[in-house]
This record gives structure tokens, C-alpha cells and sequence, in this order.
């Protein structure tokens, strides 16, 4: 994909583009998440979706979708709120994002909705708390999640 037809798809969504060396990064609104990915996975040899990352940043979620072709590589960034995080699921395009999405719904609480997985546990014991907070956020506590799964 080049530069130009990155900084088009950005403008048409609402984002912006950080070009380095190696690596594309396409920054939209969340509502427009899906609608990037399907966009980038569906330019010729960058169909393969590598993986998908969350972070934590305190009051919001970031999602990284990273594609990758070769030595090309791009990735689309959004974020949620954490108090309501939402987003529509691209696993009925982009099939390998069915289990990354699952298990970032099992490790930081992120809701993709019309996922396959959704409300399931993926990664998560079946006795894993409701009241305790995913595991990968900032304020988990390993000992009192522990504590409530009686394990100690």
C-alpha cells in the first residue's frame, strides 16, 4: 500500500498515518476500526492479519491490528474507553481475527461484538471471577483474584 494511498484511506476514515522505516500505522476512530482493517487486509498481499494487541493506557483501551506481507508491515491503531469498550468484530471478513479477539475479550475486557467467542472464555479459567477485573489491566491484582478463586 503505498504512502498516498494510506494518507486517502486516513483522510476517508478520520485518521492519520505514522510512516517509520519498516512499519505503517494507520490511527482511526474506533467506530471506524473495522471498516480500516477490512480496507487494509483487502490490499493485495496484505491479507494476512499477524496478530492483535491491546494496551492498557489507563482510561482506554489501544488495539493494534497488525498486518504484515513480506517486509511490509501495517498496523491499524484505535482505542476504546475502558469504561464502555465495544467494538464491532472483523472476524467475519478477516477470519484469523476470531481467537485474537477472543483473547482480547479474556485478558482486558474488550467487547467485539458478533465475534463467535463472544461471552465465552478463551484463555480464562470457567470459576475466573466476574466481579474481578480482566487480568491484563492496571488494576488487577494477581493476589486478590487469587484470593477470590480461592486458590490461596
Amino acid at each position: 500500500m503505498s504512502a498516498e494511498s494510506m494518507t486517502e484511506l486516513a483522510a476517508k476514515l478520520g485518521g492519520s498515518v505514522t510512516t517509520g522505516p519498516k512499519t505503517t500505522i494507520l490511527s482511526v476512530p474506533s467506530e471506524k476500526a473495522a471498516q480500516a482493517c477490512r480496507d487494509v487486509a483487502s490490499v493485495p498481499g496484505l491479507y494476512h492479519l499477524s496478530t492483535i494487541t491491546g494496551i492498557d493506557l489507563g482510561e482506554e483501551i489501544a488495539l493494534l491490528y497488525h498486518f504484515w506481507e513480506g517486509k511490509r508491515f501495517v498496523q491499524v491503531r484505535t482505542q476504546v474507553p475502558k469504561a464502555d469498550p465495544r467494538l464491532p468484530s472483523v472476524s467475519s471478513s478477516i477470519p484469523s481475527a476470531t481467537l485474537y479477539e477472543a483473547e482480547i475479550q479474556d485478558l482486558l475486557g474488550v467487547v467485539f461484538e458478533g465475534n463467535p467467542y463472544l461471552g465465552k472464555k478463551l484463555l480464562l479459567p470457567d470459576n475466573y471471577p466476574p466481579e474481578a477485573p480482566p487480568p491484563l489491566r492496571k488494576e488487577a491484582d494477581p493476589e486478590k483474584i487469587r484470593k477470590m478463586m480461592e486458590l490461596e
